[in-house]
């Protein structure tokens, strides 16, 4: 039995490359919606209520199998839009998780 698989995204924005931030989200969203992931939440952070804001945007996506999100991460297509994402974010995370 194959086991959903949750990606969390957390990032802060380049203020200073708004742009290519843009663009790799307009390219990747559709690249991880077509290997079969289903956005939860999309959300910009806000404010901390405990702790320091460490990122300004979240996106929480579930996937079929880790093996599906892997295949994405792997492929030449997003390979493609690395040097985006370099630009576009100061610092991003990118982490699976699985139910408890």
């Amino acid at each position: 039995m194959t086991v959903k698989t949750t990606m969390i995204v957390t990032a802060v924005f380049n203020p200073d490359q708004m742009p290519s931030a843009q663009e790799y989200m307009q390219r990747a969203i559709p690249m991880l919606i077509n290997g079969g992931g289903e956005i939860i939440r999309r959300v910009k952070v806000t404010r901390a209520v405990i702790g320091n804001k460490k990122y300004s945007v979240l996106l929480v996506m579930d996937f079929p199998s880790e093996s599906a999100v892997d295949a994405i991460f792997s492929s030449d297509a997003y390979a493609a839009i690395v040097p985006l994402r370099d630009l576009g974010f100061k610092s991003i995370d990118i982490v699976f998780a699985s139910p408890l």
